[in-house]
């Protein structure tokens, strides 16, 4: 898990250009805060809600939302929603904490897999486009339709 989630944010980093470098801090920034959280409060036990987790969670989904919105790409929608769904799994995991610790676990844990996908395909479909069809904004422009 470490290889990815170092060598798919510097690939996005190096060869993606303004979302998907904000994109690959977001992530990075997530990834390396959470061992740091855990040395001084623990690693999360999946039964019961880790609410310091839950905060970073909310955190990195509320980055990429904001990245998603104003990006001129479609793939920062799939990075978000995939933390949506690691944040709904804390939801869940506190209004009914009663057999779901392994649902807990997969909710909360997998959409680092699907943010680093989304992250990936994102930076190549952004190299493609650019031999395609040259330099394009990065980010949506918020003039008013005519």
């Amino acid at each position: 898990m470490w290889f990815f989630t170092m060598t798919v944010p510097a690939y996005a980093f190096f060869r993606g250009a303004a979302p998907e470098r904000r994109a690959a801090i977001t992530i990075l920034v997530w990834f390396l805060s959470s061992p740091v959280y855990d040395r001084f409060f623990g690693a999360p036990q999946f039964y019961t809600v880790d609410v310091g987790h839950a905060v970073m969670d909310a955190m990195e989904m509320t980055a990429m939302a904001a990245i998603a919105l104003r990006a001129n790409r479609a793939w920062p929608l799939w990075a978000a929603g995939a933390e949506l769904t690691a944040v709904s799994g804390h939801l869940a995991m506190a209004i009914h904490p009663a057999g779901v610790t392994s649902a807990y676990w997969a909710v909360t844990e997998l959409p680092l897999f699907l943010q680093l996908l989304a992250l990936a395909l994102g930076t190549l479909a952004h190299e493609r486009r650019l031999r395609r069809i040259g330099p394009y904004r990065d980010w949506r422009s918020h003039e008013p339709a005519r």
